[in-house]
């Protein structure tokens, strides 16, 4: 790729300053794209209120030509620590990367559909955050889009309990 060529680096942000981060960079005319999803946990607690959340903590992506703009004031840009590097090289990000987090943005909302992992009835689960993370079992069955009900081994018996979807990965 050209120097001229426009190209996708990763921005590493303050925390719970992405959305600053992103209004003063754009501010200072660079192209940028925050991913937001939905947080499944808010979802549960107020059903007709959706908040959007950083898909990606602490980092935005930032579109920029380096031989014709100055990358050196994004990182005294407001709610930015700096631009992602290993070593003293920047990080490209892949443009079919953040080209396929756009294309997966809801038409209305803005917001990237998050999907629970596919599992099938009878598969060996973990959950990895919650309450109940670390915990070990076998998919019971679904409970609609965002429910599962799992087969746990807890305290010496087997018990049920029903879990966010979004919170299973398979175990092993």
């Amino acid at each position: 790729m050209g120097a001229s060529t426009a190209r996708w680096f990763a921005v590493y942000t303050k925390p719970r300053q992405e959305r600053i981060a992103l209004l003063n960079l754009e501010r200072q005319h660079f192209e940028c794209f925050l991913p937001l999803a939905e947080n499944p946990y808010q979802r549960r607690r107020r059903p007709r209120h959706t908040r959007a959340e950083p898909l990606f903590p602490r980092y935005l992506f930032l579109k920029a030509r380096p031989a014709h703009q100055n990358l050196a004031a994004v990182r005294s840009t407001r709610g930015v620590v700096g631009l992602v590097r290993m070593g003293f090289e920047l990080i490209e990000v892949p443009p079919d990367i953040v080209g396929e987090l756009m294309a997966r943005r809801h038409p209305v909302s803005g917001l990237i559909a998050l999907d629970p992992v596919p599992l099938r009835e009878g598969e060996a689960v973990r959950v990895f955050e919650g309450p109940l993370a670390g915990a070990e079992g076998i998919l019971q069955e679904r409970c609609g889009a965002w429910r599962s009900i799992l087969l746990l081994r807890m305290l010496g018996r087997e018990t049920t309990v029903e879990v966010d979807s979004l919170l299973l990965q398979r175990a092993g």
